[in-house]
């Protein structure tokens, strides 16, 4: 089994997985919508630990 994680990051947290979808939803995403986007999913993960460190 493996997983993915950065410093302090876990994403079987609510609270990561509720500011990744926040981050997201600000970026422009709405549910439902079915559309491409590329994006860098680092930066997200990198934000995530910033803010709950």
């Amino acid at each position: 089994m493996g997983g993915v994680g950065l410093g302090a990051s876990n994403l079987h947290e609510p609270g990561t997985v509720r500011f990744l979808l926040d981050m997201a939803l600000a970026g422009g995403w709405v549910p439902g919508e079915r559309r491409e986007a590329k994006v860098d999913g680092w930066t997200f993960l990198e934000a995530a630990v910033a803010a709950r460190g």
